[in-house]
């Protein structure tokens, strides 16, 4: 079955926005393909690199000049004592 009344001319004037609309949505999804595509590609990250710019990154803490080794600080032990077997509970 066919349309009983055909304007191709009125056709083109109905559809024409909608068309253009498709066409700027897949412009700007191929855009936004190629886009990511190329940010994906041009800098790959390699295992164990610290990822962002090298100027970013801190340098290490420079050796102390005497030659010997510090040992890490260790916290303060905050535990309190046991209380002693058979006295009454502290108050």
């Amino acid at each position: 079955m066919s349309a009983p009344r055909t304007n191709i001319d009125k056709q083109t004037r109905h559809h024409l926005v909608p068309i253009i609309g498709i066409i700027v949505a897949v412009l700007i999804a191929i855009l936004g393909f190629l886009w990511w595509f190329d940010d994906e590609t041009s800098n790959p990250e390699i295992p164990g690199e610290v990822p962002g710019p090298v100027d970013e990154v801190p340098a290490p803490a420079p050796a102390p000049a005497t030659g010997t080794e510090t040992a890490p600080a260790t916290a303060p032990d905050t535990t309190t004592p046991a209380p002693e077997a058979g006295g009454a509970p502290a108050e």
